[in-house]
């Protein structure tokens, strides 16, 4: 399959490649398949998820535990069950990355997790209520070594 996008001109994918949140993405419910990008400059850090809805959407991810290595919470059962996640380990966490101008300034989403389960390709994004965990937890100062 192929997608011209805004950032990374023309992708080809395969549909096993294709992530699929069924409620979409918070703000971008109609958006509900994705592919997940590694970052073309290199450095494992961050990633894309490229809309395959909307060529012109993709956002930068990154996994938060370079940014709180003991950030943590329970996936609610609802989303365990539409996930079809069997085990801990077939889940990937990510949140979404702010980038402005000032790139001192970047913050993460920690309050709003996208899990992946990795055997399916299923996805979805949730908010959690623990206040702990920041919409704008900044990257710049607490990001960990990601090699």
């Amino acid at each position: 399959m192929k997608l011209n996008t805004r950032f990374f001109g023309e992708l080809e994918y395969e549909e096993k490649d294709l992530l699929h949140f069924p409620s979409g993405l918070l703000g971008f419910e109609d958006c509900k398949g994705f592919i997940q990008i590694e970052n073309p400059d290199g450095g494992g850090v961050f990633k894309w998820l490229q809309s395959a809805d909307r060529p012109e959407l993709a956002f930068v991810v990154m996994n938060p535990f370079f940014v709180m290595a003991d950030y943590e919470f329970d996936i609610p059962e609802g989303v365990v069950e539409a996930l079809q996640l069997k085990r801990p380990g077939d889940a990937q966490v990510l949140a979404v990355v702010k980038i402005p101008d000032d790139l001192n300034k970047m913050t993460v989403n920690l309050r709003a997790p996208i899990v992946i389960n990795t055997v399916n390709n299923r996805a979805a994004q949730i908010v959690l209520e623990d206040e702990r965990y920041s919409l704008r937890h900044p990257v710049v100062g607490t990001m960990k070594d990601a090699g």
